[in-house]
């Protein structure tokens, strides 16, 4: 059972520093606590489980829903070029 949990806290405290790059003290603290939260308790696995799920069909959808960098052109006044003069 130990292995299992030491496997389970990597793995959950790698995408918890994962999104929380470059974001401070604060939220590396949260990351630690959401994988303790995690290893001690079946519901703590589900919630901290569902969290990152969520997170990630989040994060594809706002990725689907951008702009590809291609229709994203803009000129040198800083508006996007109108749809009749794209080349």
């Amino acid at each position: 059972m130990s292995l299992i949990r030491n496997i389970f806290t990597a793995a959950v405290g790698y995408e918890a520093r994962k999104h929380t790059r470059g974001h401070g003290l604060r939220n590396f603290g949260l990351g630690m606590l959401a994988a303790r939260l995690a290893t001690r308790s079946v519901p703590g696995a589900l919630l901290v489980g569902g969290a990152l799920i969520a997170k990630k069909v989040y994060d594809d959808k706002k990725e689907a829903e951008a702009l590809p960098a291609s229709e994203a052109v803009i000129d040198i006044e800083g508006r996007p070029v109108p749809e009749d003069r794209v080349v």
